[in-house]
């Protein structure tokens, strides 16, 4: 039985395929299988260590993305918000016309002071000044207002010069109705009457 083996063995070793194979009694060829399985195993183990850690690196540079993105439209915001105030600070010197021309509460009593002023430098003389309504609803309107009416008497350049002014005047009126008539007795003296209305709005 042993012979038989032997002899097998023998044939084997004649078999030109199976010399193919390395000798792995061979010194080089251990260290060369050695390193060949490190390198399979380390490129195994790698892939399942390195593929999360490419996954988070991805994840990041996308959030580094969306960041850019968000911090660059907050900068365009602020440099708007920047622009816009320094467009309100050019205008705080105009402010005060402003408030004037369309005042947050009604200020009759200012108005009929102003009126008086106005008579009295035109030169005609002021009968009355009246105030009929004051409208607030400023819920269904952009603006309130207040109507009222006046009467005066004065020469036709006295009367002119009166209309001229009111209308010059910062306070936003408007005059609805003007009439001018002359008065009976009196050649040179003409009655002025104005229905109109003033504007106020309420912040």
């Amino acid at each position: 039985m042993r012979l038989k083996a032997d002899k097998i063995l023998k044939e084997l070793a004649k078999n030109k395929y199976l010399q193919l194979f390395p000798d792995f009694r061979e010194e080089k060829t251990q260290k060369i299988t050695y390193i060949s399985l490190t390198l399979i195993a380390l490129s195994f183990f790698g892939f399942f260590a390195i593929n999360p850690t490419l996954s988070t690196i991805s994840k990041l540079n996308k959030e580094l993305k969306d960041n850019k993105f968000v911090d660059s439209e907050l900068q365009k915001k602020i440099n708007n918000l920047s622009s816009l105030q320094e467009k309100y600070n050019s205008l705080q010197s105009d402010l005060p016309s402003i408030y004037s021309a369309v005042p947050t509460n009604p200020n009759v009593a200012l108005l009929g002071a102003q009126i008086q002023s106005l008579a009295k430098d035109s030169g005609i003389k002021l009968n009355n000044f009246q105030v009929f309504s004051v409208d607030s609803d400023s819920g269904r309107k952009k603006y309130s207002a207040f109507n009222f009416s006046l009467n005066a008497n004065g020469n036709f350049n006295e009367i002119s010069k009166f209309i001229d002014s009111l209308n010059s005047t910062r306070r936003i009126t408007v005059q609805n109705i003007i009439s001018v008539t002359r008065q009976t007795g009196k050649e040179n003296t003409l009655l002025l009457t104005i229905k109109g209305e003033a504007y106020f709005k309420k912040l």
